[in-house]
């Protein structure tokens, strides 16, 4: 239920604010999502109710919506046009990566010391 509210809201931002990084710039953009994404993750982490979780999971999932796009199009800016090809691909490889790893390496960090180290 979690990841299928933050789903919703991550697609839904998209769709709602995909102008957002050509009226406000990209910088401004990430700046806020992230600002967005921490509120998210901090309801998380304080809740006491699970539906608290699934408001914090939405919220999160809104603020990650813009994130990578934001940067992206900053990415962009940095390389002539002739290499924004290889410098897309190079970023979303990127971000691929860092997601594979966080993943399971806080997987194992839980599995090893437990939720409430993660999650107090």
């Amino acid at each position: 239920m979690c990841l299928s509210v933050f789903g919703i809201l991550f697609v839904a931002g998209r769709l709602v604010f995909s102008n957002a990084i050509n009226r406000f710039g990209g910088i401004n953009v990430a700046i806020v999502c992230l600002a967005v994404e921490t509120l998210g993750l901090t309801i998380i982490t304080l809740s006491s109710h699970p539906y608290f979780a699934l408001v914090g999971a939405g919220i999160t999932g809104l603020g990650f919506s813009l994130i990578f796009p934001a940067l992206g199009v900053m990415a962009m800016k940095t390389v002539p046009s002739s290499n924004q090809g290889s410098a897309l691909a190079g970023y979303g490889l990127f971000i691929d990566i860092s997601l594979g790893i966080t993943g399971p390496l806080i997987g194992s960090v839980a599995d090893q010391f437990g939720l409430p180290y993660i999650f107090p």
